[in-house]
């Protein structure tokens, strides 16, 4: 069964009914991203056409797979007997969590986007590529565009470049889908002269480009065009190396541990505290399930020389690129550590 929100997206129900039949789930919570939430009168109507009325919305936002807040969800019912409507998103590498990620509770709608890509839009895209010299292509999206890559493939077949859609790890990655901490099904494509990444925002596409430095072509549905991201992805790079730079001059790091579920990584936490005393430096844990410019003002004092956050990388690059002090995804941290500027290192 498909439920259609707003005229937008598309949302598969068959993961949903076949949880259904199993029975014994007396609670449904929709935890939608922050995009998505209102649409969810549409979701709901579906799902009580399935015969199921006993729904909440989560009204929190939700970053991801990585952050589905179970703990918190089952102050609202027996675990047992509630189930998590999660869509939009795969659920979250588990190589990437150190904590249970998986669990029976939880069943996951992909949400695919119902925004045409116009033939105009796709010779945008050939003559950006032309214009950059690329041949070998690869072809990324984030989850809700996957299902465009092989036509866009074909498309730009028959202009002549070869253009690749690179095998995913399903059922968390996808064939060509790119997560804002995990792109190696990107890089698994090989030496190609450019990518193209089609999603909304800007958030994937820096990923993309700082996570392979190579030519990044990002096709935006929603504002429909096309753009090139070199010059923005090259204008952060110099500033995340500036920032890597000054924290090898420090003798003291703060290493923030997520609280997330999806974000407690102790294997690489004890990684980074090994490698500060390899380097003959002290660290400062620190322990928070939310990270903002708020949360280091508060802590932040002339002990600490720079930060590591190990919870999610994109914090220290969007939100906190800006800080007084070096904030560093963990892949930076270990370039600072190792007191090395290359090769560039993102997200670990």
């Amino acid at each position: 069964m498909e439920c259609v929100l707003g005229g937008f997206y598309s949302v598969d129900l068959s993961p949903l009914e076949s949880k259904l039949r199993d029975g014994g789930f007396s609670l449904l919570i929709l935890q939608l991203p922050d995009g998505l939430k209102r649409f969810f009168p549409d979701l709901v109507n579906c799902i009580s056409r399935l015969g199921h009325e006993n729904i909440i919305i989560h009204g929190d936002s939700v970053y991801g797979a990585c952050d589905l807040q179970l703990g918190k969800l089952s102050l609202l019912g027996d675990l047992d007997r509630l189930l998590v409507v999660h869509v939009a998103h795969t659920p979250y590498p588990p190589e990437l969590a150190s904590v249970r990620v998986a669990s029976e509770n939880v069943v996951y709608l992909g949400a695919r986007s119902l925004v045409a890509i116009d033939e105009a839009l796709l010779e945008d895209t050939a003559r950006t590529l032309k214009d950059l010299g690329a041949r070998r292509v690869a072809l990324v999206a984030t989850a809700q565009h996957l299902h465009e890559l092989g036509a866009i493939a074909g498309f730009l077949a028959a202009r002549g470049f070869k253009a690749v859609v690179p095998r995913g790890r399903p059922p968390y990655l996808l064939d060509g889908q790119v997560i804002g901490c995990d792109y190696r099904v990107a890089r698994s494509a090989g030496t190609v002269d450019s990518y193209v990444i089609v999603s909304g925002g800007f958030f994937h596409p820096l990923g993309l480009y700082l996570a392979t430095l190579r030519h990044v072509v990002h096709l935006d549905p929603y504002e429909s065009k096309v753009k090139l991201v070199d010059e923005e992805g090259e204008r952060v790079l110099r500033r995340r190396l500036y920032l890597v730079s000054k924290a090898m001059e420090g003798s003291t790091v703060g290493i923030i541990i997520g609280l997330k579920e999806g974000q407690y990584r102790p294997r690489l936490l004890q990684s980074l505290i090994e490698s500060a005393r390899r380097k003959g430096l002290q660290a400062v844990l620190i322990a928070a399930e939310y990270t903002s410019p708020e949360t280091l003002d508060n802590i932040d004092n002339n002990l600490i020389d720079f930060y590591v956050i190990t919870s999610c990388p994109r914090l220290a690059i969007d939100d906190l690129g800006d800080y007084r002090k070096p904030v560093l995804t963990p892949g930076e941290a270990f370039m600072a550590l190792e007191g090395s500027l290359h090769p560039y290192r993102f997200p670990w």
